[in-house]
């Protein structure tokens, strides 16, 4: 016999949302849920490209070639690429004239018949990046009369001005509510599809720029149906979208479409259904009924743009992607994260977005929903400013793509070896003391073992990176990714692991009950356990298996610190290991050296069970140690 050196350690485990802590189940969890790593690359005020308008073919070349080695180099692998901002192009077009953000002269054609479009996508291709073609549906201008005035004759706006509506801030917009705007888009966007290898075709969230939009005449004309002009917008934008959707797939079945809305849909205390939130609203402010089109399949995916941070105190960035994945649950639409890079880096201390912390909080967040399956970052001018950002993405999404390590789902409890799993130092166990989390996941990484009774911790590949307050150089990383990968457990909702915090006594039933992979459910009988609490079935379960006892006074006490003492107790009897009394008593000078667990202790026995290795026999279910 021999004093064990595993670590000292016990159990991890997962709270649902109400605690802030997720239970994840296996089946509903892939290897690597952000299949989409996007970067919004505009054009509008030559933002991101091309940096200063020019004709000069190479100088387009170069500068699309810097960004898509950047995008390759940082593990992104799709670019979303603004083609339309105001009614323009990028690309060789029979509807819109070239963009004067492209060339600095509305209609002016690059040198060389040279088309920018294409030559993203094929460079984009080669790299093994998808290119979607980024559109804006209404806007004609940013720069407001002087803008309009220079548009060509056989400009749209300029053939049809009553399709134009001059809107408070001085800009042009195609009035929404006609039928033939709708087509006029419609006809633009098919044109991308049917000449170019686009892999997607993504509008963003401009769409009506505001409820004073002079559409009354509009809506007498064409809105005879509805109660209200907002019900009539609305669904002005509902048919473009449906119509886009039928007719850019009837050209490419296998194209995505997808629309980038602002983040708050609505708030619940303006519209049902809504967000818990209290901030500008896409439903009742754009007219963009969002929710719709992915309730009626309309779109590929949806983008919401949830720029804010977590904890937000009116648009908390947490509730609005839940609200987000509520949504798009039970349909086949993906969910992409707008992320608000150009808000990471804040120089101010006191600012939530100081640093790029805000961020990993929420990068982290992603990978604990299932339903967010992308992140697309705006915007690129910003993202490849700020190197810490570059760095943190760099190993976020090369770790994601460097290497494929399945989900692990052959393991089970060690229960036929008795080795030790917990240990005290300096002849000292601190019976009363409670276990950190990083603790806690080691003990049961150590006692995983696949269907060969192979120990999973020595033979199992893991990934790493799965919190971002977990280093991958830290004692317990190993152990957390492995726990993480076999599906036992997840962090909190920030996306944090909390290695330095203590475990609850319901916290350590749910670990234990996932660990054994137990199915049965139970109700439990103790007092102050509702039959609504999340952990009612795992701690029923270990209530009538016998794992875990009340106390006097009927109580479960769920939330207090489960101490080492009773984990050792419990963890005996989950693992079906009985201590000898009898030998324990006859060799207790070789046995015991813990100065502050007397043989008096009430946990004495187990505690010399738990922190001791030895062989044992077993016969009618009575342990004798050798």
């Amino acid at each position: 016999m021999k004093k064990s050196k595993i670590s000292l350690c016990i159990f991890l485990t997962l709270m649902i949302a109400i605690t802030s802590f997720f239970i994840i189940h296996p089946e509903k969890v892939a290897a690597d849920n952000i299949a989409f790593r996007a970067v919004w690359v505009a054009s509008v005020y030559n933002l991101d490209y091309p940096k200063k308008a020019t004709t000069d073919a190479n100088t387009l070349k170069s500068q699309a070639d810097g960004i898509l080695d950047e995008c390759k180099k940082m593990g992104l692998n799709a670019v979303i690429l603004q083609v339309r901002p105001s009614a323009d192009a990028l690309y060789k077009s029979d509807i819109f004239p070239w963009s004067k953000y492209l060339t600095g002269s509305v209609g002016t054609a690059p040198a060389d018949n040279f088309d920018p479009l294409a030559y993203w996508i094929t460079e984009a291709h080669k790299r093994g990046i998808e290119l979607h073609a980024w559109i804006n549906p209404y806007r004609i201008t940013k720069g407001k009369d002087a803008e309009f005035a220079k548009l060509p004759d056989t400009h749209p706006a300029k053939v049809h001005p009553d399709w134009v509506v001059k809107y408070t801030d001085g800009n042009y917009y195609f009035n929404p509510g006609i039928p033939e705007v709708r087509k006029l888009i419609e006809s633009g966007a098919a044109e991308i599809a049917r000449n170019y290898d686009v892999d997607g075709i993504h509008m963003d969230d401009y769409f009506y720029p505001g409820t004073d939009f002079d559409d009354a005449a509009t809506y007498a004309t064409y809105g005879q149906a509805f109660g209200n002009i907002g019900d009539f917008r609305r669904d002005s934008v509902n048919l473009l979208v449906k119509d886009l959707n039928e007719q850019l797939h009837a050209i490419k079945p296998d194209l995505s479409f997808g629309v980038s809305p602002a983040g708050i849909w609505a708030n619940a205390s303006s519209v049902q259904g809504g967000s818990n939130t209290n901030g500008g609203e896409s439903y009742t402010q754009h007219y963009a009924d969002s929710k719709e089109w992915v309730k009626e399949g309309w779109i590929d995916y949806i983008c919401p743009q949830i720029y804010w941070y977590i904890g937000h105190p009116t648009a908390d960035y947490e509730t609005l992607v839940n609200w987000w994945t509520n949504v798009v649950s039970g349909t086949e639409v993906k969910l992409y994260i707008g992320m608000a890079d150009y808000q990471a880096g804040n120089t101010d201390q006191t600012s939530p977005w100081y640093g790029i912390d805000a961020i990993q909080k929420e990068v982290s967040l992603n990978r604990t929903i299932p339903q967010v399956n992308g992140e697309v970052h705006y915007a690129y001018h910003t993202l490849f400013a700020n190197q810490p950002l570059i760095d943190f993405y760099q190993t976020t999404y090369q770790q994601s793509t460097k290497i494929e390590v399945p989900l692990i789902t052959d393991w089970l409890l060690n229960k036929k070896e008795h080795h030790a799993y917990m240990q005290g130092s300096d002849n000292m166990f601190r019976p009363d003391d409670g276990l950190t989390r990083a603790e806690a996941a080691t003990i049961f990484a150590n006692l995983l073992v696949d269907s060969q009774d192979k120990a999973l911790f020595d033979s199992k590949e893991v990934n790493y990176g799965s919190f971002y307050d977990v280093s991958p150089t830290a004692w317990y990383s190993r152990a957390v990714e492995l726990m993480k990968q076999c599906n036992i457990v997840s962090g909190y909702s920030d996306g944090s692991f909390q290695p330095n915090k203590k475990v609850t006594r319901a916290e350590f039933v749910t670990m234990a009950y996932l660990a054994d992979k137990v199915t049965e459910k139970a109700s439990a009988n103790f007092v102050d356990i509702p039959q609504n609490y999340w952990a009612l079935s795992y701690i029923g379960f270990g209530e009538k298996s016998g794992w875990v006892n009340g106390y006097e006074d009927g109580t479960f006490r769920p939330n207090e610190t489960v101490t080492r003492a009773e984990v050792a107790t419990i963890m005996n009897k989950i693992l079906d290991r009985t201590p000898d009394n009898d030998f324990i008593d006859n060799h207790a000078e070789d046995l015991s050296s813990y100065i502050d667990v007397p043989p008096f202790h009430w946990a004495y026995y187990n505690i010399v069970e738990a922190s001791i290795s030895h062989e044992y026999t077993k016969q009618d279910g009575v342990e004798s140690w050798k």
